[in-house]
């Protein structure tokens, strides 16, 4: 249990400042090198950034509304020809500017199939702007069987105000956690009452640091279209196995985590919230991670094509490496300990390369899968939420 052991050179953060106490990730001590080789999954014609397996192995992937994929069903499940099938059909993929959102499919993040074989997507809802609520943002759950809805959750202004993303989420038996990548924050959802609160929106560990620039392969800053950097708050996030720690950074890194229990309790004080955050490592940009049954963090970095894997004694070692990994992103571990990685090139995109950018991309779009070394864990269990798993 992740309670039991320590990161190395961890250290505790408090009353808002901190400091870096290790090298950067790709210095990090203890680096070794144990490359696994890349099997080719799917090939797409559209950007995927996510992906999502069920216990009977039926492939889904999140397809996301990004500039030059305004076209794109958002969801859809890969057929054994290779061919997808929009999902859950209908009206949900066929979102279009001017068109209701509430109960379509607008601009996708992310999507998750954790032990209840259920889908559970993020929508971000249609972009109102830094300062604006963007409308029909909420968080779904789908049956993978037939397609219906089975929650809809949208939330209130005091828990997603104006100029907020959701971005990410992971779950336990009750609650919901996700990162809020527009302002920086995490939000937790009691999946029983559908109290939701805001946690850690002031607090340093939830917002990129501005001299920690977003960069991309071949050292290029990720840049919105007028110049800027692209701002990307807390974003990947993690549970530890026993349900204890949660882990997030910021796109360009450090790595936090902070106890769950402290974040559920809404009697704690933002204030004494801040001092349970701990410091776990200086890792670079990240735009996917995952977690295996052993505590292991699984690092999908973004200026680098690899996947490397940080345990809980500190030692750092690389799962795979390979020019074909552009940007690897929300990375998902199979029953059968196989590491299943979506490569969307979010790097190469002309909308993350300053005025005037040119695309990069090369298409189709791939998605690869690795297995794991015997010495790493399995896929981490995630108790249903719905009581017993769907039968498939």
């Amino acid at each position: 249990m992740l309670n039991r052991r320590h990161f190395c050179r961890a250290s505790v953060i408090a009353g808002g400042t901190f400091a870096l106490a290790q090298g950067p990730l790709a210095q990090a001590v203890g680096l070794f090198k144990a490359g696994q080789p890349l099997t080719e999954v799917a090939r797409l014609d559209w950007l995927c950034n996510a992906l999502a397996l069920t216990s009977t192995g039926r492939l889904f992937v999140g397809l996301p509304r990004w500039p030059g994929f305004e076209n794109t069903p958002s969801i859809a499940e890969v057929l054994p020809d290779g061919s997808l099938k929009p999902f859950p059909g209908g009206a949900w993929n066929q979102w279009a500017p001017g068109k209701p959102g509430g109960k379509a499919l607008v601009k996708i993040n992310t999507i998750h199939i954790f032990d209840d074989d259920t889908l559970w997507a993020i929508d971000q809802g249609e972009d109102a702007g830094p300062k604006g609520i963007n409308p029909a943002q909420k968080i779904l759950q789908f049956d993978t069987r037939d397609g219906s809805l089975l929650r809809s959750i949208s939330l209130p202004p005091k828990v997603l105000p104006a100029g907020a993303n959701l971005n990410d989420l992971r779950l336990d038996s009750e609650h919901a956690y996700v990162t809020d990548s527009g302002l920086g924050a995490i939000i937790v959802i009691n999946l029983r009452t559908g109290v939701a609160i805001r946690r850690l929106a002031e607090h340093p560990s939830t917002k990129m640091i501005p001299q920690r620039r977003p960069v991309g392969e071949d050292a290029q800053v990720l840049l919105m279209p007028d110049g800027s950097d692209h701002q990307v708050h807390s974003d990947p996030i993690e549970i530890s196995p026993d349900g204890q720690w949660l882990y997030y950074q910021a796109l360009s890194g450090p790595l936090w985590r902070v106890p769950t229990a402290a974040l559920r309790d809404a009697g704690l004080s933002e204030k004494a919230l801040g001092e349970r955050v701990e410091f776990v490592y200086d890792t670079g940009p990240l735009t996917g991670t995952a977690i295996d049954s052993a505590g292991n963090l699984y690092l999908g970095e973004y200026d680098k094509p690899r996947v490397t894997v940080l345990s809980p004694d500190g030692s750092l070692r690389v799962v795979v490496e390979d020019p074909l990994l552009s940007n690897p992103d929300a990375m998902i571990i199979s029953d059968q300990r196989e590491l299943y990685i979506p490569v969307p090139q979010s790097a190469r995109m002309a909308a993350n390369r300053g005025p005037g950018g040119k695309s990069a991309l090369q298409l189709p779009f791939k998605i690869y899968k690795v297995r794991l070394p015997a010495t790493l864990g399995s896929r981490e269990k995630v108790p249903a939420l719905t009581g017993a798993a769907l039968s498939l």
